[in-house]
């Protein structure tokens, strides 16, 4: 049996200002290889913990023959150019027709990708492969937690199967769970009823943890569910807030074995109880930049940094990198022990001119939009220079492990902070990021994470206090901030009266 993988992996902000370009996706921080085929493929994910080793393991296990078309992926970022979508897709397609025909077909998707003429470009790129492949090879769609599920996902596809974890720890088991699926569709030609439910909500990213409630009672919820007779998997997606498109919103997905009524009442069930807690699971939590960084110099010693959770410059959900009130903050107050990155590739191109043990002074960050803050001068000496690659075999979010943030330069500054200037929007998921560069954040007082949730698995073991800040910017935790045109309305929080009524049945 032969089953095809592809995908093109992204997580759109579309209020970012920095387009997604071809260039872009071929100059991956995720990844060595930005965009890989075939062999490339297997040498990326044989040793990561992504979906796609959960594919090469499920290919081993159970007894088939994966073969790799492309697989394009990179840091979120704002709308996919259409030259880089239909670039990829049209050589995905390609590959598809020419090295067919296949069993089965596994896409590797984030879910939340939005293209300048596609919102909805996971759905997009579905429909096309299902137009290439015909309506009986089974198809099957992985998808980040974070996903904005449509409709035309649901429809263009036999299965999706979704993260269950905040951190992302389960890309791999969730990848066989597909890859399951599509082998026992392909081999016995039947098709499981599904259920799509989409309740008019969007979840608060300072809830996202499902390890936390009041996420983990609808972790909690789902679990319980996949217990019932006749479901043959169940999925639930967060959605991603700062995707200004129609299915922006909490989704949950169901597959039953025997009823497309029965996955309907299922899906419901979970989508009513989540309902009835809509107002616990969007709130705007943490202090300012200001306020966050007050707490951490007031926290007593101990083992371990304070780590700022910097919300609304949260690399990993398409932020700029280069964010600058913390830094600000800390360099008024001329913060002794501080380590942090900021992306400004002119600045760390000038410590490369100046050379390591130079003199500098520089303006970083603050230089992508009017979101981020303004630049800040710092004057310090260039310590350490590096061409930005690391590599962590630990467990990392979502089980990325090959990780370059371009030419890089750790400037340790005469007020105090250690400024590691990044030329790529790498996020902060490893603790390798400093480690290769000779420093330790164990040892230091206070450490900025770009994200929210996924810096976690890297920094909370050393931590000895993690502090969410509700900082301004592109990924900023309170939806007010922005101007919603796509979503449907109306829809919870924005519209604080919405009701839910679940989608009738089929055919009514």
């Amino acid at each position: 049996m032969r089953i095809a993988t592809l995908g093109i992996h992204h997580e759109t902000n579309t209020f970012a200002s920095n387009l997604t370009t071809l260039e872009v996706f071929q100059r991956s921080g995720l990844q060595t290889y930005g965009v890989q085929r075939g062999s490339e493929y297997i040498e990326m994910q044989r040793n990561a913990q992504t979906s796609l080793a959960g594919f090469l393991q499920a290919a081993d296990e159970l007894d088939f023959e994966l073969v790799p078309l492309i697989f394009a992926a990179t840091d979120p970022a704002g709308t996919i150019t259409s030259e880089a979508f239909e670039s990829l897709t049209g050589e995905a397609l390609e590959m598809l027709r020419e090295q067919g025909p296949f069993d089965g077909v596994l896409l590797n998707q984030m879910g939340a990708a939005v293209s300048e003429d596609f919102p909805d470009m996971d759905g997009e790129l579905a429909r096309r492969v299902r137009e290439a492949v015909g309506p009986d090879v089974p198809v099957a769609m992985t998808l980040d937690l974070h996903a904005n599920i449509s409709q035309q996902m649901a429809d263009q596809t036999d299965a999706l199967v979704v993260y269950r974890t905040n951190p992302h720890v389960d890309a791999v088991p969730r990848a066989i769970e597909a890859a399951r699926l599509v082998q026992e569709m392909a081999r016995t030609g039947k098709r499981l009823h599904k259920w799509l439910e989409q309740p008019p909500m969007v979840i608060g990213i300072f809830q996202h943890d499902t390890r936390e409630e009041p996420m983990k009672s609808i972790i909690d919820d789902l679990e319980s569910v996949l217990e019932r007779p006749g479901v043959a998997s169940a999925s639930v997606g967060q959605g991603y807030p700062w995707a200004d498109v129609d299915e922006n919103r909490l989704a949950i997905y169901v597959l039953h074995d025997d009823s497309e009524t029965e996955a309907r009442e299922t899906a419901v069930w979970i989508a009513e109880r989540a309902w009835r807690h809509r107002h616990e699971l969007n709130v705007p939590l943490g202090p300012s930049p200001i306020e966050a960084v007050e707490q951490a110099l007031a926290t007593p010693e101990g083992d371990g940094p304070v780590v700022l959770l910097d919300v609304g410059d949260n690399i990993g959900a398409g932020s700029s990198g280069d964010s600058t009130f913390l830094l600000a903050e800390a360099m008024r107050r001329s913060v002794g022990s501080w380590l942090q990155t900021i992306r400004d590739p002119e600045a760390a191109s000038a410590c490369f001119d100046a050379g390591e043990g130079a003199r500098v002074e520089l303006e970083v960050g603050g230089k992508s939009d009017s979101l981020h803050g303004k630049p800040v001068r710092i004057t310090g000496t260039v310590a350490k220079l590096s061409d930005g690659r690391f590599e962590d075999s630990g467990t990392v979010h979502a089980g990325w492990r090959y990780f370059d943030g371009g030419p890089t330069a750790a400037v340790e500054t005469d007020a105090g902070p250690t400024v590691v200037l990044v030329s790529t929007r790498v996020g902060n998921m490893s603790r390798e990021q400093f480690y290769s560069l000779g420093y330790r954040p164990e040892e230091f007082n206070i450490v900025v994470a770009k994200g929210v949730v996924s810096p976690r698995p890297a920094y909370q073991p050393i931590a000895r206090r993690m502090i969410s800040v509700n900082s301004p910017g592109a990924t900023s935790g309170d939806m007010s901030h922005f101007e919603y045109k796509r979503i449907r309305r109306p829809i919870f929080p924005l519209d604080p009266a919405a009701r839910y009524e679940p989608k009738p049945p089929s055919g009514t």
